[in-house]
């Protein structure tokens, strides 16, 4: 971490993490305790899972409540993605739970166990849809024989070819009609035109309830276009009450299908290719149906941008079972208010930008509309796989966003989940994969956005320079952003990152596990809070390559509970970072019956260049801080510097430096358990061991101490150390170290009755003593 850094802003996150990038280091950690008495050692015997025993008795430590597949020997909690087989993720309390579209086609599950639906993997002519596979548009029967194929028969019908080189057309089978503009004028309230294989120069202007039926998608092409409606049509529907489309083509100079007033249109395999303006529009209160159909290529023109499904000022858009690929601008989209569209068990791909708007998006909600995402694939869009804004929502469940490109003239991001400006989005059930920067954010005063039963991974830099460098969830500006029973992995930069004062996180039950340390500002952090709020409990976070969560800033604050924090040891193993949990430069946190397991450099650092900050610590197991040798400002279980610290019925054990070391800290220590602080490996290979630092309690540099009812047992060197520094001890009890008690400098502590130095080795008190100590504090990097 950067000390001294310019307090970061939120445009686009970069900023936020200029202040974040942890180096990084490692060693081999230390053995468990085999040559000392150590609290809580035989946790599976003497208390319950997910306990251990602490100073007043078995405390509840860590996630509560797990799963057998992720209780380990030491009878905690340990959730992984390592534990659960492809295409699951933990949720603690359960087991692997499956994320993702639900059922897929066999030629889309992808060797992570994903469902990846996507073009690329369907032969020329067919599309992809998640559930049926690569599919043609003209289904499994095909176009049929005869003229009209299997269009039903009925007594309505109005049959047309524009083969027929009769002139007693009656629009019989035998008399078929040669153009649809005859059969439009003929055809019943409620009967069907049945078109014959052609391609038809002539728009279609309904006004009627009616359907128009073609042989095939394949053989059937209609492309006039009337400026009835806006944008211009090759179908125009107005007020005409109930329609159907199906086994036609549409394409040429105008929208494909637009729909306006009372009307309820149904597209049934329905080829819309290549048409401009828009693939299809409902507004003014239309409904507007699309099921087995393909909307493909839409081109943008004066009186639109090429979006493939449009619903706007009151419309309606659903899409069932299709395609939406190749289009501009966005592949589906609804604006204002009481507009809706619904996607399910569909495919929307590839989306271009748009000559003049520069977007393409997968699918844009936005000015109060509302949309519904389910079983749906969101594939190689650009900017947003999904876009809420401006008073919109979304519901999103069993979804993959998957590969959202950057945009265009300089627009360096591809968000796969993006909420902005007063919107709400829910995201349930889904995978959010490698998308370019972001994964999932939400950004801007009144925008709240929730997450749940998901998998956020792979989230890449949008170029070698990127300054976010690939964050899985991104909460700033005001947000609010609920993260619950998900999983963020292999992420970059940072997993999840909170930024502004008034952004906050509320996280409960996830994994936040392989963060790489990547980007210009990538520090690798699972969890990294930066001028925000966070709440977090019973998460897991583990094996990031930065620290496993970051607070940083005056007015920041997190609420830390019944987490796991474990195995931060940093991809660079030369250098001294890996912590557990960072407060710093002012940040208040709270923190209570965390287990903090097997980090490299501390467990637990507050750091101030200044004195400023206050934590509270409760009820937390910190152990296995593993160090490295001849480093003595790494291996620390909790450190201090210039801060302020209470910390309560705590067990620190086997770290490699100290228990507890305070830098012109205070602390406030009671009913805490300071167990093998062991010393690196030059005291075994003939360094004087009082020259080895390895000091249960360190308080140094004008640090204040107050000790109460704490014991500390099995420290390669002093129990409690104070050089040049203050406070009081009360009923404190230092055994089985090579020294008791030790004080050096002008400095020293008043010792009251009931505390205890014995059954230490070398001396129980060594006052006046000059023992080496760390020249400096644990750096911030």
């Amino acid at each position: 971490m950067r000390t001294g850094a310019t307090r970061p802003g939120s445009f686009r996150l970069a900023a936020c993490m200029a202040g974040l990038a942890l180096l990084a280091a490692g060693c081999n950690p230390p053995a468990r305790g085999a040559d000392a008495t150590r609290e809580g050692e035989d946790v599976a015997e003497r208390c319950a899972r997910g306990h251990v025993l602490g100073p007043d008795g078995c405390m509840p430590v860590g996630i509560q409540g797990c799963a057998d597949l992720f209780v380990e020997d030491d009878g905690l909690c340990h959730p992984a993605m390592a534990k659960c087989p492809p295409g699951t993720i933990p949720k603690f309390d359960e087991g692997c739970i499956a994320v993702g579209i639900p059922r897929c086609a066999p030629e889309f599950v992808g060797d992570d166990g994903l469902c990846r639906p996507t073009m690329a993997k369907c032969p020329t002519g067919t599309f992809a849809t998640p559930d049926a596979g690569c599919v043609t548009v003209d289904g499994p029967d095909g176009c049929g024989s005869g003229p009209w194929g299997n269009i039903p028969r009925g007594p309505g019908n109005l049959y047309v070819d524009p083969s027929y080189s009769g002139e007693d057309s009656d629009g019989s089978e035998e008399r078929p009609l040669t153009t649809l503009s005859a059969a439009l004028e003929l055809v019943a309230e409620g009967g069907t035109i049945a078109l014959a294989e052609g391609t038809y120069d002539e728009p279609v202007v309904i006004t009627r309830s009616l359907a128009v039926v073609g042989r095939c998608a394949a053989r059937v092409r209609v492309r006039g276009v009337s400026s009835i409606v806006h944008p211009p049509a090759i179908v125009s529907v107005l007020d005409a009450g109930e329609v159907t489309l199906r086994g036609i083509a549409l394409g040429g100079e105008g929208a494909g299908v637009v729909a306006t007033g009372a009307t309820a249109v149904a597209l049934e395999r329905v080829h819309i290719r290549s048409a401009v303006h828009a693939g299809v529009v409902a507004s003014g209160g239309a409904r507007l149906s699309i099921a087995q159909s393909w909307i493909d290529g839409t081109r943008p023109g004066a009186a639109g941008a090429g979006v493939g499904a449009l619903a706007e000022s009151g419309g309606a858009v659903s899409v069932k079972e299709s395609a939406v690929t190749g289009n501009q601008a966005a592949g589906v989209s609804a604006a204002h208010a009481r507009t809706t569209v619904a996607v399910v068990g569909s495919l929307i791909e590839g989306t271009a930008p748009s000559e003049h708007l520069g977007d393409g998006q997968g699918l844009v909600v936005r000015d109060g509309a509302e949309a519904s995402i389910e079983r749906t694939a969101l594939i190689g869009n650009r900017l947003s796989g999904i876009f809420a804004t401006t008073g919109a929502s979304a519901r999103v469940s069993g979804a993959l966003v998957e590969g959202t490109n950057p945009g265009p003239d300089g627009l360096t991001y591809g968000v796969g989940v993006y909420a902005a400006l007063r919107s709400r989005v829910a995201v349930d059930a889904s995978v959010v994969l490698r998308n370019a920067e972001v994964g999932v954010a939400a950004i801007g005063v009144d925008t709240a956005a929730e997450v749940t039963r998901s998998l956020i991974q792979g989230t890449v830099g949008a170029a070698p320079a990127s300054p976010l460098g690939g964050v899985g969830v991104a909460v700033a500006r005001g947000a609010t952003l609920h993260l619950r029973d998900s999983a963020v992995w292999k992420n970059r930069a940072s997993g999840v990152h909170v930024a502004d004062l008034s952004a906050e996180l509320i996280a409960e039950g996830n994994l936040i596990e392989g963060t790489f340390a990547e980007g210009v500002w990538g520090g690798g952090a699972g969890v990294s809070v930066v001028d925000g709020r966070a709440t977090l409990a019973s998460n897991a976070i583990r094996d990031n390559e930065g620290a496993g969560l970051s607070v940083g800033y005056l007015g920041s604050e997190a609420k830390v509970t019944g987490n796991l924090v474990e195995g931060h040891v940093a991809p660079d193993r030369s250098l001294p970072v890996g912590q557990g949990i960072v407060i710093y430069q002012g940040a208040r946190a709270v923190l209570a019956g965390n287990a903090v397991s097997g980090n490299r450099s501390v467990g637990v650092l507050l750091f101030a260049e200044r004195p400023d900050g206050e934590v509270e610590i409760t009820g937390d197991l910190v152990q296995d801080t593993a160090g490295a040798d001849g480093d003595d400002r790494a291996g620390i279980g909790v450190a201090a510097v210039n801060y302020k610290l209470r910390l309560t019925s705590s067990l620190l054990r086997t770290s490699r430096t100290a228990g507890l070391a305070l830098f012109s800290a205070e602390a406030e220590v009671s009913r805490a358990l300071v167990d093998g602080v062991l010393g690196d490996r030059r005291a075994a290979e003939g360094e004087r061991r009082d020259d080895v630092v390895a000091d249960g309690v360190l308080a140094i540099a004008g640090s204040t101490a107050v000790l109460t009812d704490v014991r500390v047992t099995g420290c390669a060197r002093a129990g409690i150390l104070y050089d040049r520094s203050s406070g009081r001890l009360s009923r404190v009890r230092a055994s089985g170290n090579l020294f008791g008690l030790v004080v050096q400098g002008s400095e020293a502590p008043d010792v009251g009755k009931g505390s205890v130095f014995v059954d230490n080795r070398a001396a129980d008190e060594l006052i006046g003593g000059g023992l080496r100590v760390p020249l400096s504090a644990p750096p911030l990097l």
